[in-house]
């Protein structure tokens, strides 16, 4: 008999911008599906519309999309009946009668005033709180009749009052938790909404979802969800709860994480690929240290070799994989951040000179300035090494240049080590600093080789003005 498709989701609530740890739960139940062949389905649970973020949905998509992440159910996909949870009313109040018939859910009429006297007598008595089943035994057809008359009630699980309720996590093996310790609760409250444990596993159950994975602090809510789908006669999901991603200080990441929103990452400059892989390996050791595309990202994701530990959020790290990516970034690519004018015969050898010196790809405009441009001015501030060479020195290195007629390198330093009398950094630095005003960058010789005659000569003799202390107009 064969295996159903695997078919995961992702499936947030439009209360925030997507950030780096509800990223990676997007990207490991994106991976899990490709692995599989399966099917990858963006569910948008917006039931709560009092806590919603202006255009969150839209922020969502875009991010989703620019990294790549695409969905075969969801926006854009289907009928918005089919993935926003604020269209499935009726389903759910099919799905709660199903359960009130089975006897498998109650209405409850206990007071806010009673359940939380409740809760604090337990507290005091140092005892979990837990709903004591006050109204789990009232006649159904009562129940019926009282809320019918308009009285207020909610709706409550019944939950197996002793026993253990286990499930084996797809990321931490067998789990047992202890019935006694839940309590029967509530899947749909008094005003008529419906509770996140209820809507969520329904909703899984209607698009056919095989696997979850998400966050330790759903792991809780599962044994409750299991019984709710055993409640409805379906099948439940294969669950595995990841651990969370925290910042520096151990704190978990959350929609107020600006730091690490992806609309943050991405306005500064950071590549998709770069946050892919970065994510993909946090908590989930792969081998090799290669950047991958998704079907290779894919190809070594497996839920069961993922950390159970906090996996920290750390910026070091994804500036490692982005210095990777900018190196892999195509030429075609990199031109087409290009805004200032560089000679076309020089452009392609350009760009893959500066290419591997390029934190983010807008960069290439910066250095464009710096070695075509006959009005951008080294700014005497930044000077690296001291002291700096006197003015005859720049004079010395435009006659050598201008004079050997030649910008091969290999031809060209040992001419000007010999004339200057400097070799290495002595040399080096402070001509770097004169052309480009760093003191790091690209090899030096293909920097003199690109620059144009002109530009080169009016660095120097800025260079020389400056160390005479010339002020140069």
């Amino acid at each position: 008999m064969s295996q159903p498709p695997v078919v995961t989701r992702f499936a947030p609530s439009p209360t925030g911008l997507l950030h780096a740890g509800n990223l990676r739960t997007a990207l490991f139940n994106y991976l899990l599906a490709r692995r599989a062949g399966g099917r990858f389905i963006l569910r948008i649970e917006d039931s709560d519309a009092s806590r919603a973020y202006p255009d969150a949905e839209a922020a969502l998509q875009q991010d989703l999309e620019w990294l790549g992440i695409d969905w075969d159910l969801g926006p854009g996909r289907d009928e918005p009946s089919a993935w926003r949870q604020s269209a499935r009313q009726d389903a759910y109040q099919a799905a709660l009668d199903t359960l009130m018939a089975g006897g498998r859910a109650y209405y409850c009429f206990c007071s806010i005033e009673r359940l939380r006297a409740l809760r604090e007598a337990q507290q005091k008595a140092g005892q979990p709180p837990r709903y004591d089943g006050c109204c789990a035994a009232l006649d159904p057809d009562e129940a019926a009749t009282r809320v019918a008359a308009g009285e207020s009630a909610t709706v409550r699980l019944r939950v197996p009052a002793t026993g253990d309720m286990t499930f084996d996590d797809l990321v931490r093996g067998e789990q047992r938790f202890d019935a006694s310790a839940y309590g029967d609760p509530v899947i749909r409250r008094a005003d008529g909404s419906v509770a996140f444990l209820f809507a969520n596993a329904l909703d899984d159950a209607r698009m056919g979802v095989t696997h979850v994975l998400r966050g330790e602090d759903h792991l809780s809510n599962t044994p409750l969800q299991r019984q709710l789908f055993n409640g409805l006669g379906v099948a439940p999901p294969c669950y595995g709860h990841l651990s969370l991603v925290v910042d520096a200080h151990g704190a978990p990441l959350s929609k107020r994480s600006q730091a690490a929103a992806v609309a943050a990452l991405r306005s500064q400059g950071y590549r998709p690929e770069a946050l892919l892989n970065y994510l993909a390996r946090l908590g989930n050791p792969m081998p090799g240290d290669d950047l991958l595309d998704m079907d290779g990202l894919a190809e070594g994701f497996a839920p069961d070799r993922l950390s159970r530990s906090p996996a920290r959020f750390d910026p070091t790290q994804l500036d490692g994989w982005q210095q990777q990516a900018m190196a892999a970034i195509p030429l075609s690519t990199l031109r087409g951040y290009l805004q200032i004018e560089v000679p076309a015969e020089r452009l392609d050898g350009f760009l893959a000179l500066v290419r591997p010196n390029l934190r983010v790809a807008e960069e290439v405009n910066d250095w464009a300035e710096r070695i075509f441009s006959a009005d951008w001015r080294v700014d005497p501030a930044t000077a690296a090494g001291s002291p700096q060479p006197a003015a005859a020195f720049y004079e010395t290195v435009a006659r050598v240049i201008e004079a050997t007629g030649t910008d091969d390198w290999s031809a060209l330093r040992p001419a000007l080590e010999a004339a200057t009398e400097r070799r290495g950094g002595a040399m080096m630095k402070p001509l770097r600093h004169a052309l480009t005003g760093l003191g790091h960058g690209p090899a030096l010789g293909e920097i003199i080789r690109l620059m144009p005659e002109p530009v080169r000569r009016l660095r120097l003799q800025r260079a020389a003005a400056e160390a005479a202390g010339v002020i140069d107009a």
